[in-house]
């Protein structure tokens, strides 16, 4: 068997199949989190929690799915179809936004990925920066750092490519969420990102916003869904950029405090406990209890597709990009990196590694949450396998194999 090409195509379509059955094992982690009885998940409270269902109700282990890619090799693959340097993809990923802080801000603009790498760019003098992430993994923590020592250090947070903005608001919502010296945080991001969730990062912006109503509604914006992150705007004294002319937020990390200003230099009163129930800080739209949702779930492994639907009514859908990321990416996360995760058997001997590696993804929303809107998006990542696979008898077999999976998705509200 281990020397025929005939097994090849067959061991593929297994490849397949186990592939897209371990997708469907990892959504239905991310769907039952993401619909479980967890009131931190959700901004909203008193929901009634329906129960899903699935076309597909067998899963099988992602052990599965690494020993046939394993067997790939060992079933006639030819050496020169598994390059021993795995490639490095090249993706257009860029994150952009504004620096500003009330004027725009000319300086460093400082990313560390989720290995602890970082990646420098700059800010001009209409306070735009913007740079490819490649295949560099997030989420990111930014620090920027301006030209001008009279202005103060910034930070933001992005999970994927997009537009970020960094202001004094954006350091708000972070230092609300999480608190700490964000010096700290940015030197040891590699060790404490997975303990930063969005959840508390959405709450914080929904403080923001609820203690700035009035403020926010006459600078244009929609305080129950606006973003200080995610939304772009010019640094030309209109709209939020006007909003921010109006405050200045300065913060003493050592004493884990912050005070806000307005332009008089009188102190803003800021109401951390203040109710944000009904906030969806950076929804398209608001869900509707009444909102029936299908969702279609259609994987691809290494260019060969399976589908899955799954129908779940409710209005229980991840209506922000990082709440669907959250929910999902954290679940492929928690998938072990270079541990090994071969199950001997008495024919065969093995070691195996697997690290995964997040490349891109994707959010769109087409309506405005009436029936027929849909909320879409894709993903990809990369599967790169290390190690060896012996059958008994014959000769260890090195194997150095990327493996390519991506999804997409959407909801679409049918009543």
């Amino acid at each position: 068997m281990f020397n025929s090409k005939n097994h090849k195509g067959r061991l593929m379509s297994h490849l397949v199949i186990y592939l897209s059955r371990t997708s469907s094992r990892f959504f239905h982690m991310g769907a039952h989190t993401l619909f479980g009885r967890s009131t931190e998940r959700f901004a909203r409270s008193n929901q009634t929690w329906p129960t899903p269902s699935h076309t597909k109700t067998r899963t099988l282990p992602a052990m599965g799915t690494l020993l046939f890619a394993t067997l790939l090799t060992a079933c006639g693959i030819e050496q020169n179809e598994l390059d021993s340097d795995l490639t490095a993809l090249s993706i257009d990923r860029t994150l952009t936004g504004t620096v500003a802080v009330g004027k725009p801000v000319k300086g460093d603009v400082i990313i560390i990925d989720a290995d602890g790498e970082k990646l420098d760019t700059q800010s001009d003098t209409t306070g735009t920066y913007a740079v490819n992430l490649g295949g560099r993994p997030g989420p990111y923590l930014i620090r920027f750092e301006p030209d001008d020592s009279t202005f103060p250090a910034l930070y933001s947070y992005a999970t994927n490519a997009g537009v970020t903005n960094i202001t004094p608001f954006t350091t708000l919502a972070l230092f609300l969420a999480y608190e700490g010296d964000f010096a700290d945080s940015f030197d040891d991001w590699a060790e404490i990102h997975a303990n930063w969730k969005l959840t508390a990062l959405e709450q914080a912006r929904a403080k923001i916003n609820a203690n700035f109503v009035t403020e926010l509604q006459n600078s244009g914006a929609d305080p129950v869904v606006y973003d200080f992150f995610t939304v772009p705007f010019k640094a030309d004294q209109t709209g939020i950029d006007a909003f921010l002319d109006n405050y200045n937020v300065s913060f003493d990390y050592g004493a884990n405090d912050y005070t806000i200003t307005d332009t008089s230099g009188q102190p803003v009163p800021f109401n951390e406990n203040i109710d944000t129930t009904n906030y969806y800080i950076g929804a398209r739209f608001i869900p509707e209890d009444a909102a029936n949702w299908k969702l279609t779930w259609t994987p691809v492994i290494d260019g060969q597709q399976g589908r899955t639907v799954v129908s779940y009514p409710g209005n229980n859908i991840p209506w922000s990009e990082e709440r669907f990321n959250e929910i999902f990416w954290d679940k492929l996360a928690s998938t072990p990196t270079q541990i090994t995760m071969c199950e001997e058997s008495p024919n065969v001997s093995c070691e195996f590694r697997v690290q995964v590696t997040k490349l891109n993804t994707s959010y769109d929303v087409i309506g405005n949450g009436e029936i027929g809107t849909i909320v879409k998006g894709s993903g990809t990542h990369n599967w790169n396998m290390r190690g060896w696979f012996q059958p008994n008898g014959q000769q260890r077999i090195n194997i150095d194999k990327s493996v390519s999976w991506s999804f997409s998705w959407s909801w679409e509200r049918i009543n």
